[in-house]
């Protein structure tokens, strides 16, 4: 089963779950990066309530996200600073930041680069096998949306697509399935799993970066989740294939 993603910076849980259930990962790299996204910030949970964390890049119109540029004006050591002081005191903080610290610290002068490094980390810190590949280094079609999706599981040997509700909008399955591919729908926000956050005053925030529920979880008990979680999802897809 493969998950085709825009590469995120400090993801949600929906791709760590995706990097546990599926075999390929395809970092979707060669397509326009566009403002407003996620490929260079995410959301955080502090005192005050949700706040972003960002990198700030320079980029050209048109520009695709492999060739993005991190800015200079970008400081990881005051993100780092930002996020001791949204989560130093929960209980897996250390934990966390052993994994992250190294690929925000690793002098990464492409975004893209970036995030498939905090990519990595996350996967080997929550124990997935899956596959982290960039379409960029495949040889699919410039353009055609749905041709190359086909391209891509097909250059990955997939035949099944786990598909984010996002692509619902014009995802021609009947096109896909032609090719002999398999979409399973990933509805993740609907079925997002409650954990203790901390400050809990503000009340449960779902949807926040891999960070959060790290910091108050800790890898072990986040993966076992994530698997639960997806094995009684696949479930009542009726036993969608991996």
């Amino acid at each position: 089963m493969i998950y085709i993603e825009q590469p995120p910076f400090l993801p949600w849980l929906a791709v760590c779950e995706a990097m546990l259930a599926c075999d390929v990962v395809a970092l979707y790299d060669d397509v326009q990066y566009e403002d407003g996204g996620w490929q260079n910030r995410n959301r955080i949970k502090t005192r005050a309530g949700v706040q972003w964390v960002t990198v700030p890049v320079t980029k050209k119109h048109g520009q695709p996200i492999r060739d993005v540029r991190i800015a200079d004006a970008f400081d990881p050591t005051a993100l780092l600073r930002t996020l001791q002081m949204a989560y130093g005191r929960t209980a897996f903080y250390a934990e966390t930041m052993t994994v992250l610290t190294p690929p925000l610290l690793a002098g990464h002068t492409l975004l893209a680069d970036l995030n498939a490094d905090v990519l990595r980390h996350l996967r080997d810190a929550l124990g997935a096998s899956c596959e982290l590949r960039r379409t960029s280094s495949m040889p699919v079609p410039a353009t055609g949306r749905i041709e190359r999706i086909i391209a891509v599981c097909r250059h990955t040997g997939q035949t099944t697509l786990w598909a984010g509700s996002g692509t619902r909008g014009y995802l021609d399955t009947d096109t896909v399935d032609s090719a002999g591919i398999t979409v399973r729908w990933n509805d993740y926000y609907a079925r997002h799993p409650v954990y203790p956050q901390t400050w809990a005053r503000n009340g449960f925030i779902p949807a926040l970066s891999v960070v959060d529920a790290a910091c108050n979880l800790g890898w072990a008990d986040l993966r076992t989740r994530l698997l639960s979680d997806f094995g009684r999802y696949r479930t009542r897809l009726i036993g969608a294939p991996a």
